[in-house]
């Protein structure tokens, strides 16, 4: 691992064995001199969200295979979506998937909010109890704004079809527009109340 840092002395003290390059990652010599060709991960985790974006575009261009970048305004996100950014780090939706994560209850094992908390990302153990255990997908008649991304069954992950039948204790994992949380407590036969 290799990082980019104006403040060198600080960096090389503390990370003894991380090679610490001094300098601006805006600045393309001092990318190649980090070798961001070969790079396949590019993490830019500044307090400066115009230069987390720029630097990450920078390496793109360069070289690297991904680019994550730590953006603190959200409304930048769906910009940089559009960009060639490949990951976000945003410090506010981390902080509400967190509280959304301690506030829901039943066999939610997690939650996530996300884009731009027009929805949530949930993982969830399927019940005895509920609707969806035990028959094909597409006889559930899920709404658009429901769907199964993904069922962890017998230490394998599936990516669901019409024909995939969800047995009792599967992990699913669900996006539900926000509109669509409550039918999805129905459907999977649990209630996320308040703590």
């Amino acid at each position: 691992m290799k990082i980019i840092e104006i403040k060198l002395t600080y960096l090389a003290e503390v990370f003894t064995n991380i090679s610490v390059i001094n300098g601006d990652a805006l600045d393309q010599d001092i990318l190649t001199e980090a070798g961001i060709k070969n790079t396949e991960t590019f993490v830019s985790l500044t307090n400066n969200d115009e230069v987390n974006i720029l630097s990450a575009l920078l390496a793109k261009r360069s070289g690297a295979i991904r680019a994550v970048t730590l953006i603190n305004k959200p409304s930048y996100i769906p910009l940089i979506n559009t960009l060639g950014v490949n990951s976000v780090i945003s410090p506010a939706q981390i902080t509400v998937s967190s509280i959304l994560s301690k506030i829901r209850s039943g066999s939610i094992k997690s939650i996530h909010s996300i884009i731009e908390e027009r929805g949530e990302v949930f993982e969830a153990r399927a019940l005895e109890s509920s609707n969806i255990v035990g028959k094909p997908l597409r006889t559930l008649k899920l709404p658009k704004s429901i769907c199964i991304g993904a069922i962890y069954k017998d230490d394998e992950i599936i990516i669901p079809k019409g024909d995939t039948i969800i047995d009792i204790n599967d992990i699913i994992i669900v996006f539900a527009e926000k509109k669509s949380v409550k039918k999805l407590e129905t459907i999977l036969s649990i209630r996320m109340d308040l703590i």
